[in-house]
């Protein structure tokens, strides 16, 4: 058992909120535990022995309030102090990236480096204070946690410069870099303009239950609207996912067969091949499978979720052998496993799919934040960034599908959870409450780590318009009649930043950059901006 004591204005806590609390392993897979809070502790009762981490939603000070976790711990008689903890394994952090990243020869003056270093005093300090004064010890503790915490996302953007620099320089950026989701509803004539001129591709949902609302039944219209705007307009595309057991993907006939596989495997074959014999002369690029590693809607084991990754990518390798393979990764920071057991961690989901020849073409990581939902409360670009270097090992390319809300999702705006009770909003934030500045220089910075990377061959926004159906309330780069939000300005300007550098490069030019968004009302006002610091 880990015990870890919480103060709050000098005084212990009983009542300290857990929001996405759960332990993490020594192979960084959650690991299933009971935790609480008793007489001014968090208690964490393991079901698993070893060292582990604390990992929960906790506020960090101006930087926001985020998903961080502690260093492995022992268990022992004696409660550690939670903030002390968080710094350490931040500390720890910030200096392992130092040296895997060969950044050590930081200039004196640079903000990483004064950052790091008031950090590590303040840490030291709390320290020495832990056996006089636990509550100070905790409050200074904290505000190393804040300092260094800032350190290791300037760590990580300073970084991605130097990559990114590196990557244009040499003429290694991919072809079509920056996308965007559309939803199927919208037709809109001005919007595909605008896709058309100021994103590389499009990424096209596909969605069961809209392809076939009942059994034996087909409605190809909306998609086959979609797909002949993609070919006339010769936009690339990503078509799918094709099969994803979330509610809104799957039709509701098919919840007959949850619980016999081989009828639902079938109606799975079935499906996938009627799908891409219709459009396989139309798209090139498939996102086959989505999320089976979560598992968290079907009684589907561990045999059963492989082969139907197996079955999926197979089918579509024969019916159309050129097409390019995506299998996508849901919730890549795996809190999910902590509570179903009939799930896969996604670092050792994506290990088992190429370690077993399953012939598919690249890796689709799914990254929400900004919602009180599993797998989408809110990280820091630190975590982020250690998220993708994950994936490289794995000699795959990935294609990135980000979104954040331009306001607070509120609790109206989220279903209620399957006991019937409300779920909390408090989901975090990122510097600022979400509102449309923050959600563009939160899109600019992920986009620059994420590009930065030589595995990551492309990075798409989730939605480009904002509708009642998405699964991110208020996460489009288009609001309310397809006003433009400030995010939408800040994706074209770091495309066109993308496309003049690499112009610039000695290299065969890139298309020429796109004009801006013709039809499309610009949003009242984007006077306020944040200040966050330097790297901002």
């Amino acid at each position: 058992m880990l015990k870890f004591l919480v103060f709050d204005n000098g005084r212990p806590v009983d009542d300290w909120p857990l929001r996405n609390a759960y332990m993490v392993g020594a192979d960084s897979s959650a690991v299933r535990a009971e935790i609480s809070t008793a007489r001014g502790a968090v208690v964490c009762e393991k079901r698993e022995s070893g060292p582990a981490a604390l990992s929960l939603l906790h506020p960090v000070g101006e930087l926001g309030e985020m998903s961080i976790q502690t260093c492995l711990l022992p268990e022992r008689i004696e409660p550690y102090l939670l903030t002390v903890e968080l710094a350490r394994h931040r500390l720890m952090t910030l200096y392992s990236k130092l040296e895997e990243w060969a950044m050590f020869d930081l200039d004196a003056d640079h903000p990483v480096t004064k950052r790091g270093d008031k950090a590590r005093e303040l840490f030291i300090h709390s320290l020495c204070l832990q056996q006089d004064d636990q509550a100070k010890a905790y409050q200074i503790a904290q505000e190393a946690l804040e300092v260094a915490l800032d350190a290791s996302e300037e760590l990580a953007l300073a970084h991605a410069r130097l990559l990114l620099e590196r990557r244009v320089s040499t003429g290694a950026l991919p072809k079509a870099p920056i996308g965007c989701g559309v939803c199927p509803e919208h037709i809109n004539v001005a919007l595909r303009a605008g896709l058309a001129g100021n994103f590389d591709y499009v990424q096209l949902p596909m969605p069961w239950r809209s392809l076939a609302p009942q059994e034996g039944e087909s409605r190809w219209e909306t998609t086959d609207n979609w797909v002949n705007w993609i070919e006339q307009s010769r936009t690339p595309v990503i078509a799918g996912p094709l099969i994803s057991f979330e509610p809104s993907n799957l039709p509701d006939w098919l919840y007959i067969w949850e619980h016999d596989y081989d009828t639902a495997r079938d109606m799975v074959y079935e499906h996938v091949e009627n799908v891409v014999k219709r459009y396989k002369d139309r798209v090139s690029v498939w996102n086959v499978v989505s999320g089976l590693h979560v598992n968290s809607h079907f009684t589907f084991n561990f045999e059963q979720l492989m082969d139907l990754t197996r079955m999926t990518t197979m089918l579509v390798k024969k019916l159309q052998p050129n097409a390019k393979v995506l299998i996508e990764i849901r919730q890549p920071f795996g809190e999910y496993y902590s509570t179903n057991q009939r799930s896969i961690p996604p670092l050792m989901y994506a290990d088992l799919i190429v370690q077993s020849g399953i012939q598919f073409d690249a890796f689709g990581i799914r990254l929400l934040m900004g919602q009180a939902v599993s797998g989408q409360y809110t990280r820091d670009l630190m975590q982020v960034s250690q998220m993708l270097d994950q994936f490289s090992v794995f000699n795959k390319q990935v294609h990135l599908t980000i979104a954040v809300p331009s306001a607070p999702v509120t609790q109206m705006m989220i279903p209620a959870s399957e006991t019937g009770e409300p779920i909390d909003p408090a989901s975090g934030h990122w510097r600022r409450p979400w509102s449309p500045q923050v959600q563009g220089h939160w899109l600019e910075a992920v986009c620059q780590i994420a590009t930065s990377k030589p595995f990551v061959d492309a990075v798409a926004w989730q939605d480009l318009a904002d509708h009642p159906d998405m699964e991110l309330p208020l996460g489009g780069l288009l609001g309310d009649e397809f006003a433009t939000k400030a995010s939408l300005r800040r994706m074209i300007g770091f495309r066109r930043g993308l496309l003049a550098g690499a112009s610039a490069a000695p290299q065969p030019p890139p298309p020429v950059a796109a004009p801006p968004v013709p039809g499309l009302a610009p949003d009242p006002d984007e006077a306020t901006e944040m200040n966050n610091g330097q790297h901002i």
